[in-house]
């Protein structure tokens, strides 16, 4: 799943690890020059999830905070 937070793009999901359900994040964030390439960062959760719908939502719990917390260090 992909989304808009703030001024970044997130992009959600979930795979299977060694038997397990992890949460993926990456975020896109925008350049900070112009002509400059795209930045990301990415995130992985490796948790006791249900099934992918709960790795999917924390996943994006914890990207929109991410992006909180940097966007405010930024200020």
């Amino acid at each position: 799943m992909e989304f808009e937070y703030r001024s970044c793009k997130i992009h959600t999901s979930a795979s299977i690890e060694d038997g397990s359900i992890v949460g993926n994040a990456r975020i896109y964030m925008p350049p900070a020059n112009e002509g400059d390439d795209l930045e990301s960062h990415d995130m992985e959760f490796h948790l006791a999830f249900v099934d992918e719908n709960e790795a999917i939502a924390f996943a994006r719990e914890r990207a929109m905070a991410w992006v909180d917390e940097h966007e405010a260090l930024a200020l």
